[in-house]
């Protein structure tokens, strides 16, 4: 399985954690930081950057040295640098540093004095009063991180690009052992939340057992927690917490319904279903023990005289009174998009040409692209200094001659998208694009 970006920012990330614990260079750290958050940002994967022969040195914040390392993490699925780090740095230091009111310094401090490598050795030391003992700890801190020691540790979430890259490659090797292809992930991923805790799978397939073995096998598996003949379960390599349930195809709209709406969504249902004195489960909707309803999210909804609700308004803010009155709004979708007004070509921190971009445009059917390459105020990004942007003019006016040569209206297409339904005009820095 190859590697996500967000686990190579995960693995800097941490890195530079471990390293201000340590009191390494600041610089380094920061460096490693950076290099995360541009790694999170790319539209593409770093594999198939590298497949395709992309030198990683090229992308801002990201030189020979770290783009040397990020090769080798992709081919060996590990940062040897994070490695050493760990055994140097054992335990929960980087849990530890992102308590209220410590941070590295403060942490290297309860590491050297007091060998607090775990919460739970923090804990013993905050029982004991030794960390009053400390420079620098007083009441007022041994208040706080009671406080916080007491608290469960929170969930972990995952922004949903980094789920969905998850869930894609998931389903796609899931898919052979289920029956007519349904599987589908449910939960919060598919209410296309802002983040996600973890992946509800549902699959109707004829043997359980061996679709739970499929997964247990997948490559990015790091542990399995459960295995049964209905449930599996999970944890990826990223952290991820992954939950397969296999269910009958009578019961799969009823699942599906349960496992995708919130907690309240899903109370306002049972509440609808009570009323008709019927019961409404994961398994069907019940009417005494005979199911009159569970194979479709529509037939069940149907019967409790509601529109289908989309899944990512199932959230109990309205939508059952809307779906009842029938009156739910149509939801935008991709095919809406008109255009994009904010676009980075190779020029700055991009990937792709100009022309490469206003082709693709087009051919997704947009209008209108604006160009939004940074200025040389952000020269982290490689921005634009007035001689580069010169250049960058003389590019597209190329890429659109070069269009022209093939056989397509080039600058007419290329105006087209660009600047599209903007009154035909696209300045940067003074200069009118329109005039080609």
């Amino acid at each position: 399985m190859p590697v996500q970006n967000a686990e190579i920012a995960e693995m800097f990330d941490q890195t530079a954690e471990l390293l201000e614990i340590k009191g390494d260079n600041p610089f380094r750290s920061r460096a490693y930081r950076n290099a995360a958050r541009v790694i999170e940002r790319l539209p593409k994967s770093i594999t198939n950057l590298l497949k395709a022969g992309e030198d990683l040195s090229e992308l801002p914040g990201i030189g020979r040295d770290l783009a040397g390392k990020i090769e080798n993490i992709v081919a060996t699925h590990h940062f040897d640098v994070l490695d050493k780090l760990k055994r140097e740095l054992p335990g929960e230091l980087g849990e530890i540093a992102a308590l209220p009111g410590l941070g590295p310094k403060r942490v290297k401090l309860l590491y050297d004095k007091l060998g607090v490598r775990s919460l739970e050795d923090l804990r013993r030391a905050v029982r004991s009063g030794r960390l009053r003992e400390l420079r620098g700890f007083g009441a007022k801190s041994e208040e706080k991180l009671i406080v916080a020691l007491a608290k469960p540790r929170a969930e972990r979430r995952f922004k949903l690009s980094e789920a969905e890259a998850e869930a894609e490659a998931l389903l796609s090797h899931l898919r052979p052992d289920a029956s007519d292809g349904q599987v589908i992930v449910a939960g919060s991923y598919r209410r296309r939340r802002d983040t996600v805790g973890d992946l509800d799978i549902l699959m109707v397939a004829h043997d359980g057992r061996a679709a739970g073995e499929r997964l247990s096998r997948y490559d990015n598996v790091a542990s399995v927690l459960a295995h049964g003949d209905t449930r599996t379960t999970v944890v990826l390599r990223s952290g991820l917490h992954v939950d397969l349930r296999v269910v009958p195809e009578a019961s799969y709209g009823a699942a599906l319904m349960y496992f995708t709406g919130s907690k309240a969504h899903n109370i306002s249902l049972r509440g609808l279903a009570n009323d008709h004195g019927w019961k409404l489960n994961e398994y069907g909707l019940f009417a005494g023990k005979r199911r009159i309803a569970g194979a479709t999210e529509a037939e069940i909804y149907g019967k409790l005289g509601l529109a289908l609700i989309p899944p990512e308004m199932r959230e109990d803010r309205g939508e059952i009174g809307l779906a009842r009155a029938k009156k739910l709004p149509r939801l935008i979708t991709s095919a809406d998009i008109r255009g994009d007004l904010h676009v980075h070509s190779k020029w700055t921190d991009g990937t792709a040409a100009i022309a490469e971009m206003a082709a693709a445009a087009k051919a997704r059917g947009y209008v209108y692209m604006a160009l939004t390459d940074h200025s040389q105020h952000v020269t982290i990004a490689h921005g634009l200094d007035p001689a580069r942007l010169a250049g960058q003019l003389d590019d597209r006016q190329r890429g659109d001659a070069d269009a022209d040569h093939r056989g397509g209206r080039g600058q007419d297409v290329l105006r087209q998208v660009v600047v599209g339904q903007l009154d035909h005009r696209f300045t940067s820095c003074g200069r009118d694009l329109s005039r080609g």
